[in-house]
């Protein structure tokens, strides 16, 4: 089987993990079709955890995953925000762990 992508972004957030089918969902609740960010998504794309996933990439920002997870939780419970620099995973977060800590 051959691998397809968006390939690797610079700089940028990966929100990976989505539910198949709610990646425009996610892309919406976080405003990204009024900006001007380059955004890629990729839809249902094999999983081993999910079965069948989405993938979000906006190049060009760093998206905090405490500011994000409340607006797209409910389309994506199990979803990780990776932030990328130079190609490479800076920090990963899921959205689970954050629900589990208190204020």
């Amino acid at each position: 089987m051959s691998a397809i992508g968006t390939g690797k972004i610079q700089y940028g957030t990966v929100i990976d993990h989505i539910t198949a089918g709610k990646g425009t969902k996610v892309i919406e609740a976080l405003d990204l079709p009024g900006s001007d960010k380059t955004v890629s998504m990729l839809m249902n794309v094999q999983s081993k955890k999910l079965g069948k996933k989405d993938v979000v990439k906006i190049e060009g920002v760093h998206l905090d995953p405490k500011e994000i997870a409340p607006k797209i939780s409910q389309f994506a419970p199990k979803a990780t925000v990776n932030l990328i620099k130079n190609s490479k995973v800076l920090n990963k977060v899921r959205l689970e762990s954050l629900k589990s800590k208190k204020p």
